[in-house]
């Protein structure tokens, strides 16, 4: 036996190889979370917005929320490379199955920002557009969580593991990013409610950051540590700061504003493929599967 093969052998699983199969799925699908996330949180914050009597922040959301909505279906159709499949998922309805009702919720989701935009645009059938809005508004919140929802129901280690507070984190990252694209898009004189929550979802997704890593324990959190993961992770935290800090100077700076938008829309996107790939890491190393069995006492299943 060679060198290598005698080291293989000693590695966790089947010479090294992964235990469970890692994703194949392009960089199309963090995007799509992303672009889903605060598209759901904007529709939602659109309709307050119209509620209180704003209704210049209504618009300016609105239409955020249906570029959202357009930049996750084109995400989601070329991922699955032949757009026919969308149509086809559309054909059964499971209950049971988190892909199944998030691909109806993301067409009703889609359908009503498509509408409320295309009505706020044109000034054609104002109330078929509210009806649009309300509907987006209603559905905004389970859209920015319901991808958390499918990883948790995977068996990557780093997803499945983290399952009870990734939608926590899901739902944080919208609320920043949707109040990040707010505060690029909202007249200055209508963007109080936008501030306000950047302020206050920018420390959620570090509070949310740490309930996740308290989920996972120290060795299952090494998937976050490791490669793109861990990158993308560090350029999350430095964006998610730096939007907050500039977020405090908006009221004064519609600079400090745009700036800080920005950076949260950035730090959203990052923190979106941090999770990506330390799903991908934590399937591509067998020690993270091994590992989390091993924890599992005897007579039960962890998967």
């Amino acid at each position: 036996m060679s060198l290598q093969s005698a080291q293989d052998a000693r590695r966790p699983g089947y010479y090294g190889r992964p235990i469970v199969k890692p994703p194949e799925w392009t960089a199309l699908i963090p995007t799509y979370f992303w672009a889903g996330g605060w598209a759901g949180a904007s529709a939602t914050l659109a309709l307050g917005a119209r509620l209180s009597g704003k209704p210049r922040a209504a618009r300016a959301l609105c239409v955020a929320a249906a570029a959202g909505s357009a930049i996750s279906a084109f995400c989601l159709i070329a991922d699955l490379k032949k757009p026919a499949r969308f149509h086809h998922m559309l054909r059964v309805f499971k209950p049971t199955s988190p892909m199944s009702v998030g691909v109806y919720l993301f067409a009703i989701f889609s359908g009503g920002t498509m509408t409320a935009a295309a009505s706020e645009l044109s000034g054609l059938l104002p109330p078929l557009g509210r009806l649009g809005e309300i509907v987006a508004g209603l559905t905004g919140p389970f859209m920015s969580v319901y991808t958390s929802v499918l990883l948790g129901d995977t068996v990557m280690p780093a997803w499945h593991n983290a399952r009870t507070t990734m939608p926590a984190l899901f739902a944080a990252t919208s609320a920043s990013t949707a109040a990040g694209m707010g505060l690029c898009v909202v007249p200055a004189a209508e963007a109080k409610a936008v501030r306000r929550l950047a302020v206050v979802a920018a420390p959620a997704v570090t509070v949310a950051l740490a309930r996740l890593k308290a989920e996972l324990g120290e060795f299952q959190h090494e998937a976050y540590q490791r490669g793109k993961a861990a990158a993308f992770a560090r350029a999350a935290r430095l964006l998610n700061l730096g939007g907050l800090g500039c977020a405090l100077f908006a009221r004064r700076s519609s600079r400090a504003a745009k700036l800080a938008g920005a950076m949260l829309l950035g730090a959203g996107l990052c923190e979106r493929f941090a999770v990506y790939h330390a799903g991908k890491i934590s399937a591509e190393d067998p020690s993270f599967t091994i590992a989390r069995r091993a924890e599992v006492p005897h007579g039960a299943t962890s998967y």
